[in-house]
C-alpha cells in the first residue's frame, strides 16, 4: 500500500468516526494534509460531507480490477427430447410426496422411452439421490451428463459427479414385478373393499398391488373402485388407490405415446377422471 492510499485510508476513518459520533457532540478534526477541502463550509456536518466525498472519489479511482473468475465450462448437451409437461407435472407431483410408489416406473418408463428430465428438475433430483442411493443409481441415466456438470458446478448441493457404490444389501430402484395375474389382482382388490379389509393399514400393501398391474386393467380397477359402496373404515383407502390408479394411467399415456390411445378409451369407464387432480390432492 502506498502512501497515497495510506493517508485515504487514514482520513477515511477520521471521517467515519466522526459521521458515527456526529458533528455536533466531537467537532470535526482538520484534515490531514492533501484532503482539505478548497472552500471550507461553515457547517461542519457539510464539511465532513464534502472530505467524504473526495476522500471516497480518490479511493475508488485508485483501485485496481481484480483477475477475473474462470468461467465455468458450459453444460453438455443432451441430444434426447424432454419428456412432455404432462410428464414434467405428474414428476413434480412425485417428488412432493404424492403417489410416491409410482416414482421407480416413472424413471424407467423415461428412460425407455429414450426421454429427459426438464432442467429445472434435475436438481430436486439429484438431492432425493443424495438421501437415496439405490435411487440416484437409477435416475441418473434419465438425467443425462448435465447432472455430473451441474454436481461439480455447485458443490454446495453435496452430490458427487458420480452415484456412490450401492450398500451390500441395499434394494433396487426398480419398479415392483408385475404379476402374473393382473385381472386377480383386480378381483381381489375389489374383493377386499367389499368384506372391508382395505383399511388404511392395508393400504402401503394395496398400493404396490397398483403400482404392479399391468397397465391395460388399470382402466377395470377405476372403475371397481368407483363401484365400491361407501365405508368410513375403507373411504380413505379408497380415494388415496383411486386417485393412485388415475395418475399411473396418466403417467404411462405421457411417457409411452404408443398407449395413449388406449387410454383415451378407457377414460369412458371412468366419469370423474376429469377430475383427477382435484380429488387426488383433496384425497384425506
Amino acid at each position: 500500500m502506498n502512501d497515497l492510499a495510506q493517508s485515504a485510508a487514514a482520513e477515511w476513518a477520521t471521517l467515519l468516526n466522526a459521521a458515527l459520533l456526529g458533528t455536533d457532540r466531537r467537532p470535526l478534526a482538520p484534515a490531514s494534509p492533501g484532503w482539505e477541502s478548497v472552500v471550507a463550509a461553515p457547517d461542519h456536518a457539510v464539511e465532513l460531507l464534502n472530505r467524504a466525498a473526495a476522500v471516497a472519489t480518490a479511493r475508488r479511482a485508485g483501485v485496481q480490477p481484480q483477475v477475473a473468475p474462470m468461467l465455468a465450462a458450459p453444460a453438455p448437451l443432451d441430444p434426447r427430447p424432454v419428456c412432455s409437461a404432462a410428464a414434467a407435472e405428474l414428476l413434480v407431483l412425485m417428488l412432493g410426496g404424492q403417489h410416491e410408489a409410482l416414482l421407480p416406473e416413472w424413471i424407467s418408463l423415461c428412460l425407455h422411452a429414450g426421454l429427459r428430465v426438464p432442467h429445472h428438475l434435475i436438481p430436486k433430483l439429484l438431492l432425493r439421490g443424495r438421501r437415496n442411493p439405490a435411487l440416484d443409481h437409477a435416475v441418473r441415466p434419465v438425467l443425462g451428463p448435465r447432472a455430473a456438470w451441474l454436481a461439480q458446478a455447485m458443490p454446495e448441493l453435496g452430490v458427487g459427479a458420480a452415484p456412490k457404490p450401492l450398500p451390500a444389501k441395499s434394494t433396487p430402484f426398480f419398479p415392483p414385478a408385475p404379476p402374473p395375474d393382473s385381472g386377480a389382482v383386480v378381483t381381489a382388490i375389489s374383493g377386499a373393499f367389499a368384506e372391508r379389509q382395505a383399511t388404511w393399514a392395508a393400504a402401503p400393501q394395496l398400493r404396490i398391488a397398483v403400482a404392479a398391474l399391468h397397465p391395460e386393467w388399470l382402466a377395470a380397477l377405476i372403475l371397481e373402485l368407483n363401484r365400491a359402496a361407501f365405508n368410513p373404515v375403507t373411504e380413505r383407502t379408497r380415494v388415496d388407490l383411486l386417485g393412485l390408479a388415475r395418475v399411473r394411467r396418466e403417467m404411462v399415456a405421457a411417457l409411452q405415446p404408443a398407449a395413449a390411445d388406449a387410454n383415451a378409451d378407457a377414460a369412458a369407464d371412468d366419469p370423474l377422471a376429469a377430475d383427477t387432480r382435484t380429488r387426488v390432492r383433496l384425497a384425506p
